[in-house]
């Protein structure tokens, strides 16, 4: 990326936090409500028989954490920002300047990205500390968090392109927020499906984000399987880039 498209990036991002900044209420959605989210999966989870299926609680958490930060935080809210900017025309008239089509939409979605990595951080802290657990894969957790990020960006402009108007982002948006997270072990960890569903859902979007994450603090996935879960994430972000490349709408229908 050269010096242009970066400047270009820090003018959308500094435009997107202002006028986050603007509503006291979009920090409920985009903070509180993943985090009652996340205490209410955990004490979901603490019905489970964990150590029965061999679950460290602490990684678990974790991965759960970024997960549904993942998917609240950046993808929801993306999506909706995506179809509101070209609502308002603002998309139309970014493109009739210098900036390219990649960089309005990364710059657009960069300061949810900003928020998301720093949630997710400070989560993996907090409960780090809370269960005695330290990193030992933490490139395995850095590159999960990358893959992931990339991925929920590719899929919120690939939703953006199927949605009308954003009255429709909540409908659209809402497999993905029911959906996804069951067949990624988000909300329930594999080990505890039966092991056919389980291998299934390795290659259901979002499950190798998670692997990688959790996998940061237990190191569960060898120097083989690392790279196999990254291409595979790194495939389903380029799948759904492809969508947003071909029905990605930059004003609004007629």
């Amino acid at each position: 990326m050269n010096g242009l498209a970066l400047r270009h990036m820090r003018t959308l991002f500094r435009i997107e936090w202002k006028l986050f900044n603007r509503i006291r209420a979009n920090y409920v959605f985009a903070v509180a409500v993943p985090l009652m989210l996340l205490v209410a999966m955990r004490s979901v989870q603490e019905q489970m028989d964990l150590a029965a299926h061999g679950v460290d609680a602490g990684p678990l958490m974790v991965s759960t954490s970024a997960g549904i930060l993942l998917i609240f935080t950046l993808y929801s809210s993306v999506t909706g920002l995506y179809v509101a900017r070209r609502e308002e025309l603002v998309l139309k008239r970014l493109r009739t300047g210098e900036v390219s089509d990649p960089v309005i939409l990364a710059g657009g979605a960069s300061m949810y990205v900003a928020l998301t990595v720093a949630q997710i951080a400070v989560v993996a802290v907090v409960l780090s500390v809370m269960f005695g657990a330290a990193p030992r894969q933490p490139l395995s957790a850095v590159a999960g968090l990358v893959t992931g990020v990339a991925l929920m960006t590719a899929m919120a402009a690939a939703t953006a392109a199927l949605c009308r108007s954003v009255e429709s982002v909540m409908v659209a948006t809402l497999p993905a927020i029911f959906v996804l997270p069951l067949a990624s072990g988000v909300y329930i960890p594999r080990e505890v499906l039966p092991d056919a569903l389980g291998d299934v859902l390795v290659y259901a979007p979002l499950s190798p984000t998670v692997d990688l994450i959790r996998s940061g603090w237990t190191g569960q996935l060898s120097a083989a399987e690392v790279p196999a879960r990254i291409v595979l994430d790194a495939v389903w972000a380029a799948l759904f880039a492809w969508v947003a490349f071909r029905r990605f709408r930059w004003e609004p229908r007629t």
